[in-house]
């Protein structure tokens, strides 16, 4: 009997655990559906909102949570122990993603961007079994184009995925990746992608005022 009462309790929780796994994949998708343009943005469950920011020193705006902010580097230091943290990494509280961004010295001319793309997935997956690439491409806007590539990576206990993206600047490549737990990445890929596109270059004018292309 005591046995039956194991199995049963086993067999319910089993049951539970289904049910909210089912539910939070019902959850996610429809989460998917929302952009960050909406006056409301639900991640995981969490209501958000999302802003336009600059940040000036790299000459750029993209669209994040209005709660991020920029990491310390003592901060920096620890998620990225190698040594090569982007000079600019937000996070916020309860949001399951970062956004890292950086200038770096390579200059790679726009029409090569995809041979780039190409070339450091190779290098990526030259690094081992713990990266395995997705997908890569080049989008192009309005002024200038965006190379994006995709992977997954593995971190000491769970998976990472990775949206890399890079613009070529005259003064070098920016750089930046939107990185979260690989288990959400059917809400947070979508959302990814809209917060890369909402990228823009910032220009200072001859009036001194910065201004959006």
């Amino acid at each position: 009997m005591e046995h039956m009462d194991e199995e049963i309790l086993k067999q319910k929780k089993l049951l539970r655990q289904q049910e909210e796994k089912r539910s939070s994949a019902e959850s996610m998708e429809q989460e998917a559906g929302e952009s960050i343009y909406d006056e409301v943005v639900h991640i995981i469950g969490k209501e958000t909102h999302f802003e336009q920011r600059q940040i000036p020193e790299l000459g750029i705006s993209i669209c994040m949570p209005e709660t991020f902010f920029m990491l310390t580097d003592d901060i920096r230091g620890i998620i990225y122990p190698a040594g090569n943290a982007p000079s600019h990494v937000f996070a916020g509280e309860d949001i399951p993603f970062q956004l890292a961004v950086s200038m770096t010295e390579h200059l790679i001319p726009e029409e090569r961007m995809k041979d780039f793309m190409k070339q450091t997935a190779k290098v990526l997956e030259a690094v081992g079994p713990k990266v395995k690439i997705t997908e890569t491409s080049v989008e192009e806007k309005e002024q200038f184009r965006i190379g994006i590539m995709e992977f997954a990576s593995r971190a000491a206990d769970m998976t990472v995925y990775n949206i890399q993206f890079c613009v070529s600047r005259e003064n070098g490549l920016l750089m930046g990746t939107v990185n979260f737990p690989g288990k959400y990445r059917k809400r947070m890929a979508p959302l990814a992608k809209q917060i890369i596109q909402s990228l823009e270059i910032i220009k200072e004018e001859t009036d001194g005022i910065n201004h959006i292309s």
